[in-house]
């Protein structure tokens, strides 16, 4: 078991470097309506983001407007995208999801699917 678990970490790393993607930053905060997802998206123009639905996760995939280069122990990375895969919140009404935009980072906001009714004391 530990031994896979492992494998799978290092295998998403190894992924990582050879799709040259980052992973960005990011921020779930509930609210009593909705969740909101903020995620840190710099070097990044509106139109190169593609955020995409399934039916357990939203995944965000962004090229950076130029090549991010990271060197450590003489061995140079690069980078061109920024990937994050979240899985989405509970009770998520998936039809009224919506995005913006602005100074390098991604809003999604994410309403609540409302059961129930409230009932008025008289």
């Amino acid at each position: 078991m530990f031994e896979k678990s492992l494998y799978s970490i290092v295998g998403d790393l190894f992924d990582d470097y050879v799709n040259k993607e980052l992973i960005p930053l990011s921020h779930l905060t509930e609210k009593e309506t909705e969740w909101i997802l903020e995620i840190d998206l710099p070097l990044v123009n509106k139109k190169d983001i593609s955020v995409t639905l399934s039916s357990r996760h939203i995944v965000i995939k962004a090229k950076l407007e130029k090549t991010y280069c990271v060197s450590k122990l003489n061995c140079v990375r690069e980078f061109n995208y920024f990937k994050k895969m979240i899985p989405l919140p509970l009770n998520v009404d998936t039809r009224k999801i919506s995005a913006k935009f602005n100074e390098g980072i991604l809003r999604i906001c994410m309403p609540k699917i409302i059961t129930g009714k409230k009932i008025q004391i008289e």
